[in-house]
């Protein structure tokens, strides 16, 4: 122990700040070093390769191109071709072979057979509301009914379960 006290005594300030500035200098040389070399921009160097790699570096992430417009345009092409089959569908279910026959029809349409359609659409609808009230107050009836069942049913249960406490209470007690 002695001797380690010693030795301890024995280092100077000096050597100390050596020692750590030597061990600051390894530090930020190895942090701070460049990856890339001379080598690697040269023309026809692919850059630098990872072991086991098959395909050449391309730039982007997991060694695939950034550019991705071949896919986008793909993208919106089809989803083009799937507005345009939503309209000629809708356009069929309409009688109508086609959108100009379409715009035609509006144009030429009588008003008088406009209006009785218009109203028998929405006769339709106010039938179809009605028949949705009825049902929701059906239903509404038949669930106020169970639930008032159920109350009566609870209710008679806690008297009953109220007056076994109360015998087993006075037998206890007594």
């Amino acid at each position: 122990m002695k001797k380690l006290v010693s030795n301890l005594r024995a280092v100077r300030l000096s050597q100390i700040i050596t020692v750590f500035l030597v061990g600051v200098l390894v530090l930020f040389s190895t942090a701070c070093s460049r990856t890339d070399t001379i080598a690697d921009r040269l023309p026809g160097n692919s850059g630098p390769s990872t072991p086991g790699q098959s395909q050449p570096y391309k730039g982007g992430m997991n060694n695939f191109n950034d550019d991705a417009s071949n896919r986008l345009n793909t993208e919106a092409a089809a989803k083009a071709k799937a507005l345009r089959d939503k309209v000629q569908s809708r356009v069929k279910t309409k009688g109508v072979n086609s959108p100009d026959d379409l715009a035609d029809n509006v144009r030429s349409a009588d008003p008088g057979k406009q209006a009785q359609r218009f109203g028998a659409d929405v006769r339709q609808q106010a039938d179809d509301v009605k028949d949705n009230l009825q049902n929701f107050g059906d239903r509404g009836v038949k669930n106020v009914k169970r639930n008032t069942d159920n109350a009566l049913d609870n209710a008679a249960n806690a008297a009953k379960s109220n007056v076994n406490a109360t015998k087993r209470a006075l037998d206890n007690a007594g």
